[in-house]
């Protein structure tokens, strides 16, 4: 059995109105947090991401991977015809980045209670990890919070929250967490 995940046409958002089209898409609404600024998007080959914000003190920053149902296709060969379909595939994609983000090391993660997910993000799931951020990612940052949620029939969303020093960081992260939700 064999199978592989394709997305299409998710890249960089070049401008303001190509990530607000996308947030449309995907049935997201997004708020810019509270004393940040967007930043360039850097070429990533471990987990592209569509736009990025770092908090004014540049204690953190934040990358936004918006992935709509839509643009997923699942390339599958087995006899039996029983191919995942895009919507039961979030937590193994959750799985798959911290490992893939990861250093290697501990990542503790969680998911939200269907009634957490839905109050915090109107997700029907979501989910979240910490760890120490593979030096391939960021030059800058040595830790990540990766927050990831699934809409049903929509759109799933991943932040990538990094940083370097937690105590720093914990007063700002409940409203970092929350600058993207599903409408």
């Amino acid at each position: 059995m064999w199978w592989a995940l394709l997305v299409h046409n998710v890249h960089a958002a070049q401008t303001e109105s190509d990530f607000s089209h996308l947030l449309n898409e995907a049935g997201l609404i997004f708020e810019l947090p509270n004393a940040s600024h967007p930043i360039d998007i850097q070429a990533n080959a471990l987990f592209p991401y569509e736009y990025a914000v770092r908090l004014d003190n540049d204690s953190m920053e934040i990358h936004y991977s918006i992935r709509p149902l839509s643009r997923i296709e699942i390339a599958y060969e087995d006899p039996h015809n029983a191919a995942p379909e895009p919507n039961h595939i979030f937590n193994m994609m959750f799985t798959a980045l911290i490992g893939q983000l990861s250093d290697g090391g501990n990542s503790p993660h969680r998911e939200y209670s269907p009634q957490d997910a839905k109050a915090k993000f109107n997700a029907d799931w979501a989910g979240l990890s910490v760890f120490d951020l593979e030096p391939g990612y960021s030059a800058d940052y040595k830790q990540a919070f990766l927050v990831a949620m699934h809409k049903n029939n929509l759109s799933d969303a991943y932040l990538v929250i990094l940083f370097n020093d937690y105590q720093s960081i914990k007063p700002e992260l409940d409203r970092v967490m929350q600058s993207l939700r599903f409408k």
